[in-house]
């Protein structure tokens, strides 16, 4: 292995400096841990001349990585600031390095698996913290191109340059991609968020800086099998077996055991795709070899693009974990964190209530889903209080400040809408169809009412679903004068259509439902078209438009085997 770089060793005692910090914040000095951790440390600043002259194995990094990982964030940091001491690379990478990785690990998953944090990071005011890491995070998909430009590359040309400058790019795209997962979130979980995961990424840089980095890339740069084709179909494998994962998972088609093997083969994949772009670091930031410069970039391409492209379930996955919080915090803690989204994310811009749409995607998943969602165990009659507490807020605000703007109204009555589903949904669930009715037509009049016509598509969808408490309701002529009195986007229409054909076939009269499902299936509408009327109505749907369209499809499919087709 070379020595340490100067830009390793900044990077380490930066991470360092970050590992006290954190330590100290979640110190408890009336229990043990803590003074073995400081006693730890001292004994190891004692001792760094001894560990430097010895031979550590592989086994020292493992247990170092394990101290790190049971939150040895003293121990962490002054190992990394003995490198400026003793900048030897075995200390580094069988100590130092170890230990800074697995602290961050402790980090993220006390941060953001632990209900007893979260609820006491709640209780605080979270200003100052949520500043300072929303300027680390704006800040951080830049570091990559000073980097590359700091970074020199022996016998490298402008071409070289650029594929790391290409290489920066991509990173970069995945750091400000992940941000955007965050920036929905109530503050204490967006600052805490931002301050694991960043606490993360910086651990990870000093990996990739280090001797430990030059290590794999040359050993990258020695293996045949790694380089060319056998890459290329390394990185699309991996691609291709956690995007169908993902899908199988997102949709709940595998169940119990299925689901469990599924939920760590995808952990495996993914892990494959994070580690490939942790290459990419190394080589296009760190130790550029002109060689391996093409196969890195391309490396970061799958982590990227499942970045780019699930930005808005992982949005939503997240602010589960809000309602959950939400339905667990004291009355006067949950009504300032409240306050403070109403504040932040109603009234401060763009009118955002997606929070309570994931409230309702919560209350339906704890009936439904078999997967848990720690650190937050709800009923789904918490997580639809939480959502009426939220939309019960932005009213108060509204009414209290006199506020007239035409956006806001609309979002309120879509979100109304939007809950008005979910009931829907969740009384069907439990067997109350007469309840599921009546809150489905609501959903019909209130999406009608803020002008949103996919939505109002989808809540024609749950009346056909939920028609039979109503031997008197004619769903196909309701939804007939719907379409008539209205100039649709062919999304909604076609999707009304096929409701309109379900509601034929339940009630017998299949030459009307083959009527309507021509009508449907005639109306050309693609994933593409969908999703951009799905945007035009402004609706935080509780799913993508993929998701939506393709459900819209086979429904058509099972009615057309129930009897409607032509």
């Amino acid at each position: 292995m070379v020595g340490p770089t100067l830009l390793s060793l900044v990077l380490a005692g930066l991470a360092g400096l970050l590992a006290v910090v954190k330590r100290l914040e979640r110190a408890d000095w009336t229990k043990p841990p803590p003074w073995v951790d400081l006693a730890a440390a001292v004994a190891f600043a004692c001792t760094a001349g001894l560990v430097n002259d010895a031979d550590p194995g592989w086994w020292v990094a493992a247990a170092a990585f394990v101290l790190g990982l049971s939150g040895f964030g003293l121990l962490a940091a002054v190992a990394t600031f003995s490198l400026f001491r003793l900048p030897d690379l075995e200390l580094m990478a069988t100590t130092a390095v170890p230990l800074l990785l697995g602290f961050a690990l402790h980090h993220f998953l006390t941060v953001g698996h632990s209900a007893a944090v979260q609820i006491e990071l709640a209780v605080r005011d979270s200003t100052r913290p949520d500043a300072r890491w929303r300027f680390a995070a704006r800040v951080a998909p830049l570091v990559p191109f000073a980097f590359v430009l700091g970074v020199p590359m022996p016998g490298g040309d402008l071409a070289d340059t650029g594929l790391r400058l290409l290489g920066a790019v991509m990173i970069a795209v995945y750091l400000a991609a992940t941000d955007r997962t965050r920036a929905p979130l109530l503050r204490p979980r967006r600052w805490s968020a931002r301050s694991a995961e960043l606490t993360g990424a910086l651990a990870v840089a000093v990996l990739a800086a280090s001797p430990v980095g030059a290590e794999v890339v040359a050993g990258w740069a020695d293996t045949p099998e790694l380089i060319g084709w056998g890459w290329y179909r390394a990185l699309v494998l991996a691609f291709i077996a956690f995007t169908v994962i993902a899908t199988l998972i997102g949709r709940g088609i595998a169940k119990g055991p299925v689901l469990l093997l599924l939920i760590v083969v995808g952990s495996v994949t993914k892990a494959l795709v994070l580690a490939a772009l942790v290459l990419t670091a190394s080589v296009v930031l760190f130790h550029p070899v002109s060689d391996l410069l093409v196969f890195a970039v391309v490396g970061a391409l799958p982590a990227v693009i499942v970045a780019l492209r699930s930005v808005r379930r992982a949005a939503v996955n997240r602010q589960l974990g809000d309602s959950g919080l939400v339905a667990t915090l004291s009355e006067v803690s949950r009504d300032r964190q409240i306050d403070t989204w109403v504040s932040e994310r109603v009234l401060g811009g763009a009118p955002d209530l997606s929070l309570p749409d994931a409230a309702g995607a919560l209350a339906l998943r704890s009936l439904t889903n078999e997967r848990a969602h720690p650190p937050w165990q709800v009923t789904a009659d918490q997580a639809l209080a939480v959502a009426e507490d939220l939309l019960a807020a932005v009213d108060l605000r509204v009414d209290r400040d006199g506020l007239v703007d035409e956006q806001l109204d609309r979002s309120r009555l879509a979100a109304r809408g939007d809950l008005a589903l979910w009931y829907a949904k969740i009384q069907g669930e439990r067997g109350n169809a007469d309840l599921a009715l009546t809150a489905a037509k609501t959903a019909v009049t209130t999406f009608e009412a803020a002008g949103t016509p996919v939505a109002t598509a989808l809540a024609w969808a749950a009346v056909t679903d939920h028609a039979g408490a109503d031997p008197d309701l004619d769903v196909v002529a309701e939804i007939d004068g719907w379409l008539a009195a209205h100039d649709l986007p062919a999304a909604a229409r076609r999707h009304a259509l096929g409701s309109a054909a379900r509601a034929a076939l339940d009630r017998g009269d299949t030459a009307t439902a083959r009527d309507r499902l021509a009508a449907a299936r005639s109306t050309a509408v693609t994933a593409p078209a969908f999703a951009v009327a799905m945007r035009a109505d402004r609706v935080h749907f509780g799913a993508t438009a993929r998701e939506l369209y393709t459900l819209m499809v086979v429904l058509e499919r099972q009615a057309a085997a129930a009897g409607a087709a032509g």
